[in-house]
């Protein structure tokens, strides 16, 4: 069987799209500082794969909600 590379595109736009909102629903229930610890751990982390780009994605929305400084800005 093949698989179009249009399949697989979409399947991997769905995939990040659930994997943000998987941390995003993650982030809603830390608190403030429970964040803050998690934006300090992230400056320093130089690994990066794509499951990482949806978690920092998730991050960055939590802040922006919240008014808390990241270090993306």
């Amino acid at each position: 069987m093949k698989i179009s590379k249009f399949f697989i595109r979409v399947k991997s736009e769905v995939y990040a799209q659930c994997a943000i909102r998987k941390y995003r629903r993650r982030f809603r229930r830390m608190t403030d500082d429970e964040l803050k610890v998690i934006i300090a751990r992230e400056r320093v982390c130089k690994g990066w794969t794509s499951e990482r780009s949806y978690y920092l994605a998730a991050l960055r929305y939590e802040c922006k909600v919240r008014r808390l400084a990241y270090c993306w800005e």
